[in-house]
């Protein structure tokens, strides 16, 4: 019997509750205008940083920069090595004649007689030492000069030479000339008979 008194005064008030909201409700006038907003709230805690970003594309390049100062002038080397001699000059013109020299030592040429088919002995002084001597007959045999023989003198200039005569050779005196290395010259007279 309690247990039900209890149950019924429970209803009673939920019932009671809701009449009174709904009371409520149908009284509530208008809405009133907006107040005045309410002050702005305290920053907020800072967020973490971004990943940071792509590299950029390169930019145009500068201009040139001024030229530097000249450096400091560096030590002198050492001298190189000499060069090639050169290659010689033309010859020159050449030169005036100069005066002549004093005259050397007079030549003399001496040659025995002889015939035919013999021999004579032909000795000069006179010429340079130790230089070559040629002794030519003129107009011999047939009028044409004819070498004889030839030979070097000695350390004093002279000569001595011995030459064969031939069988034909026709008799008469002919004239020796003597011709030395350095340009003396000499003459002898030669005599050649006829064979027997």
């Amino acid at each position: 019997m309690k247990g039900n008194l209890k149950n019924i005064k429970m209803s009673t008030v939920i019932v009671m509750s809701l009449l009174l909201s709904i009371g409520l409700i149908a009284c509530a006038g208008p809405a009133g205008a907006a107040g005045n907003p309410g002050a702005p709230g305290l920053p907020g805690i800072s967020g973490e940083p971004g990943l940071p970003g792509l590299q950029g594309a390169s930019g145009a390049p500068g201009d040139p920069g001024l030229p530097g100062l000249p450096g400091v002038q560096g030590v002198q080397g050492k001298p190189g090595l000499p060069g090639l001699p050169g290659l010689p000059g033309l010859q020159g013109a050449a030169g005036d004649t100069g005066p002549a020299g004093p005259p050397g030592p007079p030549t003399y040429l001496v040659a025995d007689a002889t015939t035919a088919g013999g021999s004579t002995s032909i000795y000069g002084a006179g010429f340079k030492a130790n230089g070559q001597v040629a002794v030519t007959a003129i107009a011999a045999k047939g009028g044409l000069d004819k070498f004889l023989v030839g030979g070097k003198s000695n350390a004093s200039g002279a000569v001595s030479l011995t030459v064969s005569i031939a069988e034909d050779w026709p008799e008469g005196v002919y004239t020796l000339i003597a011709e030395g290395e350095g340009g003396g010259s000499a003459a002898a007279a030669l005599k050649v008979t006829a064979a027997k």
